[in-house]
């Protein structure tokens, strides 16, 4: 079971051999580098270890505020329990952190870790800027007796599979090409909240979620989904927009229509993966073709969803 830590520990008696990096979204890039640090590990007799930041880098450096994570914190946690890794050190990123050169990161790493072996992806850099190369890492490894441990960046289509190439699937609306490059499908775990019921009185009653303000969202336009809760799987249509019909809003709503269910789930913890794009948001002047479209939408949903295995790691 992987145990979690915030910020720095106290020195660990296990000896570890670590990963250093973000890992938003843990995609299929994050996961061979996961399983060849396990690798790693068990040839060195250490456990294993992984450094990660909250909040991303990108996010304090750039002054993000808008959209930009694939998972927030509770659902990196959830994929990261699932990992096989025996600890997760989150440190708070900030510009302290920042401004600290390679050589002065790995100080601190030896203060607090008891540091046998280090495996990275051969396009990683450290320290401010980025400025720490891979061969001062190298140097400063070798002068600590740390074993380095380098592997090819992993690649789909001979290009490096990154968190960047996800969030631009996403905001195409290409949630199978999201879903390829992550190996499982892209999801939202959150709790249901009372909507406005406008699903309801069209007789379509939906499970609302609010999502991290900060978490991509896809594209807007309805979705071919999984469901999950407390155990229960489920096929639904995700409306992911502004809801052109009724409001128009500036503020984006993720609703689910659950088919062949009709219980309150209000204040569970629901899982929606997005499987297949089915259209895009449409603004119907009458709500009598929004229904048929609805209709149409599950029709299309259950045609596609049958075929579809569930992914049994994100249901927990």
């Amino acid at each position: 079971m992987t145990e979690f830590f915030e910020n720095w520990p106290a020195l660990t008696k296990d000896p570890l051999c670590i990963t250093i990096g973000n890992f938003d979204g843990l995609h299929r890039g994050h996961q061979a580098l996961l399983k060849r640090l396990e690798e790693h590990a068990a040839n060195e007799g250490c456990a294993s270890a992984m450094i990660t930041f909250q909040p991303h880098p990108r996010v304090v450096l750039q002054h993000i505020s808008g959209r930009f994570y694939l998972t927030c914190e509770e659902e990196k946690r959830l994929l990261l329990a699932q990992s096989g890794l025996d600890f997760v050190f989150t440190l708070p990123f900030n510009r302290a952190l920042a401004n600290l050169s390679a050589g002065q990161f790995f100080a601190l790493l030896l203060e607090h870790l008891d540091l046998r072996g280090l495996t990275v992806s051969e396009n990683f850099a450290l320290g401010k800027a980025r400025s720490g190369t891979l061969e001062q890492i190298r140097t400063v490894c070798e002068q600590n007796n740390i074993i380095l441990d380098v592997m090819p960046v992993f690649c789909l289509d001979g290009k490096p599979v990154s968190s960047g190439r996800v969030r631009e699937a996403l905001e195409a609306g290409d949630v199978r090409e999201a879903a390829r490059l992550l190996g499982h499908p892209y999801f939202v775990k959150s709790k249901v909240v009372v909507g406005k019921r406008l699903g309801s009185k069209l007789g379509f009653p939906t499970a609302n979620q609010v999502v991290d303000p900060q978490k991509i969202l896809p594209k807007y336009g309805v979705y071919a989904t999984r469901a999950s809760f407390n155990g229960e799987k489920l096929m639904g249509v995700t409306s992911v927009g502004v809801r052109p019909t009724f409001e128009n809003t500036t503020k984006a709503n993720i609703e689910t229509l659950l088919l062949d269910f009709d219980d309150n789930i209000y204040h569970e913890d629901l899982t929606v993966e997005f499987i297949e794009h089915l259209r895009g948001e449409i603004k119907f002047e009458h709500v009598e073709d929004l229904i048929q479209q609805i209709e149409q939408d599950k029709r299309e949903a259950r045609r596609i969803l049958t075929h579809e295995s569930f992914q049994e790691n994100l249901s927990a």
